[in-house]
């Protein structure tokens, strides 16, 4: 029995190494390139909206009753200051989610040479591969939507009154 286990061991060990790794692209993307890609823009939104909206709620409603004017002077200034820190994170994440996801576009399972192994609708799923692609596939279309949408609440600092009821 333990012969049998060996041998089917060392045959699958054989043909995983033969067939190579599922992410054959892995080595042209740091692993922190593809997490700020994907994480950079989504956390810088959540930091400006946090900040923004604490320092306009409390120069706003300091008490029981809301104000008509803010109480901390140059309110629009730092929320301006903390949105355009924001914007550009959430650019940085950009760029560095297009130019990993521009290195390892090629990932597919044509490029390991197992193409036909499986049906071509399922080969992706099967063998895992892409994974590199996908991650800073998934990192631009992240970065994009959040990096918009910072730009859209810089924006309504100045569009919207600071205590507007």
């Amino acid at each position: 029995m333990a012969d049998v286990v060996a041998r089917t061991n060392g045959s699958s060990a054989a043909a995983a190494a033969a067939a190579g790794h599922p992410a054959p692209e892995r080595e042209r993307a740091s692993l922190g390139a593809l997490w700020f890609g994907f994480f950079g823009a989504p956390a810088a939104w959540t930091v400006q909206v946090l900040v923004n909206l604490a320092l306009a709620s409390h120069a706003c409603f300091p008490a029981l009753f809301p104000l008509a004017a803010p109480v901390t002077g140059g309110l629009r200034v730092i929320t301006f200051a903390v949105s355009l820190v924001a914007v550009a994170v959430g650019t940085a994440a950009t760029v560095v989610a297009w130019r990993t996801w521009r290195r390892t576009r090629g990932e597919h399972q044509h490029a390991s040479g197992r193409g036909r192994e499986h049906a071509p609708g399922s080969a992706l799923l099967e063998t895992g591969e892409g994974r590199t692609r996908f991650m800073a596939l998934a990192g631009v279309l992240t970065s994009v939507t959040f990096l918009l949408v910072s730009i859209l609440n810089t924006a309504a600092i100045f569009l919207v009154g600071p205590c507007a009821a």
